[in-house]
């Protein structure tokens, strides 16, 4: 057994917890759960709550704020990092749990190089990404033949450096794109895929939202936990 596991518990449907998933984090000693601030709801530990049988088990909320400041990230990194050494020296196996995969954008791989552990102690059990689910909801190929796939996070790039990113790819997943959309929709204007797009929030849950006219995703605040897939080819069906 490892003593450290990065545990993707997918975008939303308890239903799409891996069968590997739920056992790891049936058999560890710790289940750390990300939160925003301290003493908030772990949206990761509700997708799996239902799947907890293990009711020795110590649930630990780790924090990492909602926001790109690196400096300030990098902090709750280390200190996030040196807590879970601590939990592990102390001979307790830890399963860290994230939304999606754990080797996409995650906290968990951006929390690891702070971690004092050697590699075969660290067990990665992967999921299903937001995107996979995406397309799977809309009943869509991700890519099809020899078509490109970019999947690029929505920060702070402009308008220009936007269309720059995504004139030259078939399919792009933009991922995280809730800081502001209409530099997002002045890029899809500008290269005539107005109409190519459909972005999909809390994909998997009751609250599952699909925006797909240009206009509402211009003029609307969209939540975090939004995902969105352009197709030049369009859409089927």
């Amino acid at each position: 057994m490892k003593k450290l596991y990065g545990i993707g518990v997918g975008p939303g449907d308890p239903d799409l917890l891996t069968i590997k998933g739920k056992k790891i984090m049936n058999s560890v000693d710790v289940l750390l759960c990300p939160v925003k601030k301290a003493g908030d709801k772990s949206y990761a530990y509700e997708i799996i709550e239902s799947h907890l049988e293990n009711e020795d088990v110590i649930i630990k909320e780790v924090v990492y704020p909602m926001h790109y400041k690196t400096k300030t990230l990098e902090e709750y990194w280390q200190d996030n990092g040196q807590m879970i050494t601590g939990l592990i020296r102390e001979g307790k196996t830890c399963a860290f749990i994230t939304l999606g995969d754990p080797t996409l954008y995650s906290t968990f791989m951006y929390t690891l190089p702070y971690v004092d552990l050697e590699e075969e102690e660290i067990g990665i059990i992967p999921g299903i990404t937001s995107f996979s689910a995406v397309a799977s909801e809309l009943n869509q190929a991700l890519t099809t033949w020899d078509e490109s796939l970019k999947i690029m996070p929505v920060q702070r790039q402009s308008q220009e450096e936007l269309v720059e990113r995504l004139k030259n790819e078939d399919n792009i997943i933009l991922m995280k794109p809730s800081r502001d959309p209409k530099p997002i929709a002045g890029a899809l204007r500008q290269l005539g895929l107005e109409d190519k797009f459909k972005m999909i929030t809390k994909v998997g849950r009751d609250e599952t939202h699909i925006v797909s006219d240009i206009e509402t995703l211009e003029n609307q605040e969209v939540p975090y936990l939004s995902t969105m897939l352009v197709k030049k080819g369009g859409f089927r069906g």
